[in-house]
């Protein structure tokens, strides 16, 4: 008898201990929006479809974003450096997969991390079937339809989809590992979960460009966009202790809270500080990628444009001090 209640107490634990695992799996499956599971199921399944882009919150999210991005870098090269298709097909391929891959390809190495483009086969995978699909299509088919407005719009939204996720999910990242080796002057680690994620989206154009070339006009637009996201992202949602994060949060939680709600959130997606602080990045840097296009404002246009007026400093005229010639005195000297 003791025998067999020992036996049934054992069941009894091994079946408790199988439900709370099950438990906490379903709990991060529904709060973790980094894990892409099957087509037919999404985790925010009540909340606005703006919500589910921004968050690449849809199914093959990875392998869309992934193909977007690649489609990018391959139509800048196709409409640029190769707009004669001069270029050795091998040159072309190199030149649009860093174009477009670049931060993936370089930035893990500042933390000591494999690189994406080796690590994950959808993204060197992504990059082949992007050029082909914008350079080897029969009657060009592929470059004519993504040379069309449609066409843009859709690599656009979809490869600044991507760019958010690595805004947000580089910040996570460099958080978690300097998390607890803060200094002694502010209680969360600053500069490093802001600077990792720029560092990411502007490596390109270092790399392509080179370092003096590339900042020869000022900050960069993808300098100032990951700058402003990666600082709001981070203070919202990593800052708890400091009083920076308290503030901004502070302000703006009474707004969170309208706003999660309109876009369907229930009670426990309302008070995710995560969740919020990705979906207002999200909107923020969908809707400049759309603003920014040729068709609308241009590539010229920063929101941040009047700040940068006051960082700078005004040029000044240019002064023609050159000493007036023999020439000029003997024309003077004529006409009087």
């Amino acid at each position: 008898r003791s025998v067999w209640r020992q036996s049934k107490s054992k069941e009894h634990a091994i079946k408790e201990r199988l439900h709370t695992d099950l438990h906490a799996i379903k709990e991060q499956a529904l709060t973790t929006p980094t894990i892409y599971l099957p087509f037919d199921t999404v985790y925010y399944n009540k909340m606005n479809h703006l919500v589910a882009l921004v968050t690449a919150n849809f199914p093959y999210a990875t392998e869309i974003l992934c193909l977007s991005m690649a489609i990018q870098g391959s139509m800048t090269v196709r409409k640029g450096a190769n707009s004669k298709k001069s270029m050795n097909w091998f040159h072309a391929f190199l030149k649009s997969t860093f174009t477009a891959y670049s931060g993936a390809a370089f930035t893990n190495m500042f933390m000591g991390r494999p690189t994406a483009m080796f690590a994950n086969d959808i993204f060197f995978g992504a990059c082949v079937i992007g050029f082909v699909i914008v350079n080897y299509l029969p009657m060009d088919i592929g470059y004519h339809f993504f040379n069309t407005f449609l066409g843009e719009v859709l690599y656009t939204v979809f490869s600044q989809v991507f760019r958010m996720g690595g805004v947000t999910g580089f910040s996570d990242a460099a958080y978690a590992a300097f998390k607890d080796s803060a200094s002694v002057w502010y209680p969360t680690p600053i500069f490093g979960p802001i600077l990792f994620p720029v560092a990411l989206g502007n490596m390109g154009g270092f790399f392509m460009k080179g370092f003096d070339a590339y900042l020869e006009n000022g900050m960069p637009w993808l300098f100032q966009q990951a700058l402003a996201c990666a600082t709001f992202y981070h203070f919202y949602a990593h800052d708890v202790d400091g009083y920076i994060g308290q503030t901004v949060r502070g302000v703006v939680k009474p707004l969170c809270i309208v706003f999660m709600t309109l876009m369907g959130a229930d009670e426990k997606e309302r008070e995710d500080d995560v969740l919020f602080a990705k979906v207002i990045v999200g909107i923020f840097m969908l809707a400049m990628a759309v603003v920014r296009m040729p068709q609308f404002l241009g590539p010229s246009y920063s929101p941040f444009t009047a700040l940068g007026g006051i960082l700078n400093n005004k040029k000044s005229k240019k002064v023609n001090v050159a000493p007036k010639s023999s020439k000029s005195k003997k024309n003077k000297a004529k006409k009087q």
